[in-house]
């Protein structure tokens, strides 16, 4: 079993953008996912408003 990692920041979720960067969504369906902790965690601080969360999610 493998883990991986959301991004919330406020009722949204960080997600793949339409140019290729990432963007915003409120559905946990449409939301990126990221293989390491640290990886999440860097594009929280490039992409989220302070206060973000990292959700760990386990995948079976």
């Amino acid at each position: 079993m493998t883990t991986v990692y959301y991004v919330k920041t406020g009722d949204q979720y960080l997600c793949p953008g339409e140019d290729g960067d990432i963007g915003l969504t409120p559905s946990f369906e449409e939301a990126e996912h990221f293989l390491s902790y640290e990886e999440a965690e860097r594009a929280a601080h490039e992409h989220a408003e302070p206060g973000y969360e990292i959700i760990a999610q386990p995948r079976g």
